[in-house]
């Protein structure tokens, strides 16, 4: 049997979902819980692009989200994410194969406060982590290992810091504007 685990603090500031299997929950919670600051949902395969724009658009001060392995996910997800929650300072998309550059260049454009962004094992290019040097400098850890798009192993690593990041950029793209 499946169990769905909530941990509720703060005003119901933070959610852990483990082992979900009805997508209906996650909407339900989420209109009821507007103050959602922290969605974790990591390995929970069956949720969808439903449950994450529900999120997005009852729970506009989402802060945190972690959707690693949730490979049904698609960019409407995180766009909505980035239209409607523009305080996200922390998203992991880990493994979530369906994802490309349209998401995160549109998280990099409207998350400008965006601090944590690990996209392992997606399908973004070279674009998508020009996006986020250009527009996320508070950037603090950006984990981009896996990603066939990219164009240099270089740019296939773990970063510490924006200007890591741009520095890697630059030794590929020396006229890079950033």
């Amino acid at each position: 049997m499946w169990w769905l685990y909530l941990i509720m603090l703060h005003s119901s500031a933070i959610l852990q979902l483990i082992k979900v299997n009805l997508v209906e929950s996650i909407i339900s919670i989420s209109t009821h819980c507007p103050g959602l600051q922290l969605s974790d949902l990591r390995g929970c395969f069956q949720i969808t692009d439903a449950s994450i724009i529900s999120i997005s658009t009852h729970c506009t001060g989402l802060q945190s989200l972690h959707l690693d392995g949730c490979d049904q996910i698609t960019d409407a997800s995180i766009i909505s994410i980035s239209t409607h929650c523009t305080g996200l300072q922390s998203l992991h998309l880990e493994n979530c194969k369906k994802i490309s550059d349209a998401s995160i260049i549109s998280i990099s454009e409207k998350c400008i406060g965006l601090k944590k962004l690990d996209v392992s094992y997606t399908r973004i290019t070279d674009a998508s982590l020009i996006a986020i040097a250009k527009n996320c400098t508070g950037l603090q850890y950006l984990c981009a290992s896996r990603c066939d798009g990219l164009s240099s192993n270089k740019l296939r690593n773990e970063f510490k810091s924006v200007s890591e990041l741009r520095a890697a950029l630059l030794s590929i793209y020396p006229f890079l504007p950033i």
